[in-house]
Formats: C-alpha cells, sequence, structure tokens
C-alpha cells in the first residue's frame, strides 16, 4: 500500500483503495481533476463541485475497499482500467453490506505527471 500518488497508470486502482479506505474523501479527491466524471449511480454522472458527494455513499460506509485489476491498457497519457471491486462488511451502526461490481475506468496523466481518473464509472456497463 502507498501514499503517493500514481506514477502509472497500473497504480491507479491501488492508489484509488488506500485513499478510499482512509476514509478521507480530500484524499480520494486527489485522484480527480477539475474535469473528472464519476458515475456513483448507473446514468447518474457528477462532476465538479459534486464529486465529493458522488463519492460519500459508499465513502459513508466505513468499510474498506477491495480492488483487482483486470485489465489496463495504456496509449500515451491516457488509459482504460478495467477493475473488479468489492466493499463487504458491517458498518458501525451494524449493517451488513455486500457490494461489488466491475468498473471501467480511464484514466489520464496530468501536467504534473501524476496519472488520475478522468472517468471513474464503478459499475461499468451498468
Amino acid at each position: 500500500m502507498t501514499s503517493s500518488l500514481p506514477r502509472t497508470p497500473h497504480e491507479v486502482p491501488a492508489a484509488f483503495a488506500e485513499r478510499f479506505d482512509s476514509g478521507d474523501a480530500d484524499r480520494v479527491l486527489e485522484l480527480f481533476p477539475e474535469s473528472a466524471v464519476l458515475v456513483p449511480e448507473p446514468g447518474a454522472p457528477v462532476r465538479g463541485a459534486d464529486l465529493a458527494g458522488g463519492l460519500a455513499g459508499h465513502l459513508s460506509l466505513g468499510l474498506p475497499i477491495r480492488v483487482a485489476p483486470r485489465h489496463v491498457y495504456a496509449s500515451g497519457d491516457v488509459a482504460l482500467l478495467i477493475v473488479d471491486w468489492r466493499i463487504e462488511g458491517t458498518t458501525a451502526a451494524g449493517e451488513e453490506v455486500a457490494l461489488a461490481g466491475t468498473a471501467t475506468d480511464v484514466a489520464r496523466r496530468c501536467p504534473d505527471g501524476v496519472w488520475r481518473y478522468a472517468v471513474d464509472n464503478p459499475h461499468g456497463t451498468a
């Protein structure tokens, strides 16, 4: 696990998981440039100031996320990431949670050399 920002597209999923598991939305948002799109629910993309709200639902569970990249295809400064993810456990309120999906994400190398999400679609084709 690393707290550094990803310098290759292959590092993006692990960097996301590390920040997600911290529960700190600001740390997660370090992986999203201002122009990024997040799809927290199928058909409901958010961007800009609404990104934090889009992350809040899953972050508020207080449970870790597990990620397993299937494919990372890079071309220049753009990469397609196909990543299986899972959030499971019991929340502080005693609620059993079992969420899973396959994300279809696009990452981009930003001018500072850090790879960040251009599009984060955790529900893939749903």
